[in-house]
């Protein structure tokens, strides 16, 4: 089959990339040419700007990909150069975010829960898919959106309350302490990032996933204490952590304003729970292969091999935070 990932060159990309080859398909790559990759020989590169009007039509026109993996849809009108390219697709596969949910609380959202996007990124997702469910309504456009939830492993880096990055890790080898908002039992649902890969190209092979939309996360649901002694076990270390209340990162932000390592993503850590129902996508047959240990530890040996775990001190922006706020909360 001819198929056409659109944003293959990253992170998830590459692993399907890979799967798809070793299957036989015919691929190419679909992409800005600002991050290049490394794709197994014979994927072709067509170099697009999906932000400018007109460019995704006429590669697809020319081309003609039978199917597509779309990684990097944003807006719906990068959708609708797709839907009114009128080539004749077998199926279109769109990645989509569980952020749509928005601020879920305890809930474990199934797909029929009312999506509450509050931020530009998951509106426009949902404008995505509402896009999508008209066009397969209307014409029988066959597409399938998969809502992806947190994905790691190699060519990323882990989230921490400063978002992506590896500084916390040397932090946690040397027994110094990482800080985790509130009481540590806000939920985390990862998924590993050949997982993720499988189950786009899962999808691929029957008619049953048309016009559908499906949760798609890993097969644990981890508080931030069992995610941070998952990471301890991949590292053969004890976990040393110091828990600050979400509010006072709310209320200082101006503390690390300026320092490279910013932490206001432990607010929306803390209040952006993330646990999905997933039972919808596993009763298509599909199981996640890798364990969470299994996976950071993966995680962690690439980016070791990268150099990419920066050295750690007594005086990092976590024993700052401690110092400050040890008289009203230690």
């Amino acid at each position: 089959m001819n198929i056409a990932i659109l944003g293959g060159t990253r992170f998830i990309g590459p692993a399907i990339v890979r799967i798809l080859v070793g299957q036989g398909h015919k691929v190419s790559v679909y992409h800005s040419g600002r991050t290049l990759g490394e794709l197994p020989d014979g994927v072709e590169r067509v170099i697009i700007d999906r932000t400018e009007r007109g460019q995704t039509t006429a590669a697809l026109r020319k081309h003609r990909p039978e199917t597509i993996i779309d990684m990097i849809g944003m807006e719906s009108e990068q959708i609708a150069e797709i839907v009114d390219a009128g080539i004749p697709l077998k199926h279109y596969v769109f990645c989509s975010s569980t952020a749509v949910y928005g601020k879920i609380g305890n809930a474990t959202p199934n797909e029929s829960f009312k999506p509450a996007p509050d931020n530009a990124y998951t509106t426009g997702k949902i404008a995505c898919e509402e896009l999508l469910l008209n066009a397969h309504r209307e014409s029988g456009f066959p597409f399938t959106s998969l809502r992806l939830a947190h994905p790691y492993g190699p060519l990323d880096e882990l989230i921490y309350n400063t978002g992506r990055e590896s500084h916390f890790l040397d932090r946690m080898r040397n027994g110094r302490p990482i800080l985790i908002p509130g009481t540590g039992e806000t939920r985390i649902h990862a998924i590993y990032v050949e997982d993720a890969a499988r189950a786009f190209v899962h999808v691929l092979c029957g008619d049953e996933y048309m016009g559908k939309i499906f949760n798609l996360a890993g097969e644990q649901i981890m508080t931030l204490n069992e995610y941070f002694a998952s990471i301890a076990r991949a590292l053969k270390c004890a976990l040393v952590a110091e828990y600050i209340p979400a509010e006072w990162f709310e209320q200082n932000a101006d503390f690390w304003k300026g320092h490279p390592r910013s932490f206001d993503f432990a607010t929306a850590w803390y209040h952006y729970q993330s646990a999905f129902d997933i039972s919808a996508f596993k009763s298509t047959g599909f199981d996640c292969l890798t364990d969470h240990d299994r996976g950071v530890a993966e995680n962690v040996a690439w980016l070791d091999s990268q150099g990419m775990i920066p050295v750690s001190s007594d005086d990092d922006m976590e024993d700052r935070i401690i110092k400050a706020t040890r008289g009203s909360y230690g």
